[in-house]
């Protein structure tokens, strides 16, 4: 017959904690014991492989012993340039097994695919003529200024030009934006008075281009009423500053915008906030 007791044993919160923290003590003691004895093999470990016990050096890295057609044991076998011999498993598995090196093939830049990157503006002293994709690397001479397209969307673009010479091509169809080259307001006898110059930044040709002014309450963002536009002709680096009066407007602080509008799209030209008057 077989009897079975089931104890419960009741611990105070005293005694739980004692118990925990003396668990926690030899956790403690373990740790520190795992790393003395990490940090003295890594003391060791140089002394271990300069007498020879052990070698941890990659192989191939220049102080192995390199095997010999004398003591070579295994199978198949590759002499090296150097006359040393490998393992032909070895070969071509992407290290250098053998000293010089001739285990693995030399890579054919042609054949691999690779792009050959240089200079590749013609203007520029060290131009490479075989380059295909331009690094960066161009250079000219300092006090030779050098003009051409500084728009990124062009399809001629030239990140090296110094200034735009209005040479920027573009594709058919691809729309010529205009650009606020400069603006400012006058406020006189409950009047705003405008002035700005807006030029198109890639096309000589005139184009109709259309600036809408339009006046918003700073504190609550509705509009006051007040918008007016004028339309006029212009074109590449034209620079001629035109100007536009809103009148009737009481002092107040204000928001206020400019748009432009050339071929029916529109895009941001000015945005003035919190003007106190």
């Amino acid at each position: 017959m077989r009897v079975t007791l089931d104890r419960v044993i009741t611990l105070t919160a005293e005694e739980a904690e004692s118990i925990i923290e003396t668990i926690n003590d030899r956790a403690q003691e373990i740790r520190s014991l795992m790393i003395t004895i990490a940090s003295m093999v890594a003391l060791v470990m140089p002394g271990m492989e300069a007498v020879g016990i052990l070698d941890f050096t990659p192989y191939g890295d220049g102080d192995d012993e390199w095997i010999t057609d004398d003591d070579w044991e295994f199978g198949d076998d590759f002499e090296c340039g150097d006359g040393s011999v490998i393992e032909a498993s070895l070969v071509d598995d992407g290290y250098k097994n053998c000293r010089d090196g001739s285990d693995e093939p030399e890579v054919d830049d042609d054949l691999d695919g690779e792009v050959i990157r240089g200079c590749t503006d013609s203007d520029a002293l060290n131009y490479d003529e075989d380059a295909i994709e331009d690094d960066g690397s161009c250079e000219f001479e300092e006090d030779d200024e050098y003009g051409g397209c500084m728009d990124p969307d062009a399809m001629n673009y030239d990140a090296y030009a110094d200034y735009d010479d209005g040479s920027c091509e573009y594709r058919e169809g691809q729309a010529c934006d205009p650009e606020m080259y400069d603006a400012y307001w006058e406020y006189e006898n409950e009047s705003f008075t405008f002035y700005w110059d807006a030029d198109l930044i890639c096309d000589n040709e005139p184009h109709n281009l259309t600036v809408i002014w339009t006046i918003y309450e700073n504190e609550t963002g509705n509009w006051t009423g007040f918008q007016n536009e004028l339309t006029y002709e212009t074109y590449y680096q034209d620079y001629d500053y035109v100007n536009l009066t809103e009148c009737c407007v009481v002092s107040g602080k204000y928001d206020i915008f400019a748009t432009f509008e050339i071929h029916g799209d529109y895009s941001k030209a000015v945005d003035w906030f919190g003007i106190e008057v």
